[in-house]
């Protein structure tokens, strides 16, 4: 039986101040399926809300966890009383006879948390950033290796951590590593939740949180950090990274880091110079309120997806959460306006330069990612809300 959240129209007012204050987008939105349409969810046995993220593994295998985020973060809901996170994979991509499995972690203590956010893969080793809150004493980076049996059957196997701080609980939003010691995360707020979880936010947490929303106050960053086995990382802010809302990152496998700013609408990118520091290189303004960054190696190219109009479709979400996390179709029921665009390098520039690949109005519910396929016959959206990931077709 689903349990049924009664929300008063005060909790809404004051619980959705805490993400997505502003993009607001009321005019001139049209849907461009050019490239990808036909979008429906991919139906999967077990519960799923939430999968935020996700990487290939291989051409045939995508893999993502998934936590309700929502529930945690805008509405306010106790850590106990959330669906538990996991993983999955969607395998049969290359044949085009998709199958979701859901992912065993075989070594992850049991008596932590699994609430997982950002995902980073580097061969088979899987990074994984984990809400912990109080049973991790705050948030983790952790480290599985992904094993794939003869059958296909794919599980992680818990390897080891590297805790990230009391700067970091909640925040560790996504990450990517650079080499064995290195790697990059970014905190999407300006301050950290209380170990408890977001619920035991207090009115003045709320207030400073939904001020710097509202102001437009630039109090996140990208951090680099050193991996430390089992222990808390070193970490430091990388310099000119600060926005108001610092979200997805992601590597080109060269020299360049992208960063979005969601809040801001904005892009940053960064190069890695001769002694490996990161050094500023662009600001570029977003039409999306900008989630995650995926970097497609077939094509050379940067993915950007969010949302369009994230604060009056946020409106219309929250009294109809469980309708919409538990949806029995194959599409969604609501509007929630998103999009995905091309973030390319200007050889002649040497500049990043975006162009829209997709938007539609009930793709997914408050899509984070995008992802194409190697073939490119599929553009798969992830989701910080839904039930499930959605798959586009390739329009002819």
């Amino acid at each position: 039986m689903i349990k049924k959240i009664v929300i008063t129209a005060t909790i809404i007012s004051a619980l959705s101040g805490i993400l997505f204050y502003g993009i607001n987008n009321d005019t001139g939105l049209r849907e461009f399926t050019k490239y990808y349409g036909e979008c429906e969810y991919q139906q999967a046995d077990f519960q799923m809300i939430g999968p935020e993220d996700a990487v290939f593994f291989d051409e045939d295998t995508l893999i993502g966890c998934h936590t309700n985020l929502l529930k945690m973060y805008i509405l306010g809901i106790p850590l106990d009383q959330i669906e538990k996170g996991g993983c999955y994979a969607v395998t049969g991509i290359a044949s085009q006879q998709f199958n979701i499995q859901q992912l065993k972690l075989i070594g992850y203590p049991k008596e932590l948390n699994f609430f997982p956010h950002g995902q980073y893969i580097k061969g088979n080793t899987y990074y994984v950033c984990n809400h912990g809150y109080e049973k991790s004493n705050g948030d983790r980076i952790e480290v599985f290796e992904v094993v794939k049996s003869k059958n296909g059957d794919i599980s992680l196997v818990f390897k080891y951590f590297t805790h990230l701080g009391p700067r970091f609980t909640g925040d560790a939003n996504d990450l990517v590593v650079l080499d064995n010691q290195r790697f990059l995360v970014t905190d999407w707020f300006p301050i950290a939740f209380p170990l408890e979880g977001p619920s035991h936010l207090s009115q003045a947490e709320r207030d400073q949180i939904q001020m710097f929303q509202e102001k437009k106050i630039r109090g996140s960053h990208l951090w680099e950090c050193q991996f430390k086995i089992n222990q808390l990382a070193e970490c430091k802010i990388v310099e000119e990274s600060n926005g108001v809302m610092v979200n997805g990152v992601a590597f080109d496998q060269k020299d360049t880091i992208l960063i979005s700013d969601t809040l801001g609408q904005k892009l940053r990118s960064f190069k890695i110079q001769k002694d490996g520091s990161l050094k500023f290189h662009q600001v570029i303004d977003t039409r999306l309120a900008a989630d995650n960054i995926n970097y497609d190696q077939v094509r050379n190219q940067f993915l950007v997806s969010g949302t369009l109009n994230s604060q009056n479709d946020m409106q219309n979400l929250i009294p109809n959460v469980q309708q919409v996390q538990y949806n029995p179709g194959n599409k969604s029921i609501i509007t929630y306006w998103a999009g995905v665009d091309i973030v390319k390098l200007d050889e002649e520039t040497n500049q990043l330069i975006t162009s829209e690949l997709f938007t539609a109005e009930k793709a997914n519910v408050i899509v984070a990612g995008g992802l194409i396929s190697h073939s490119g016959d599929f553009l798969f959206l992830t989701s910080y809300a839904d039930k499930s990931i959605s798959i586009c077709k390739k329009q002819n």
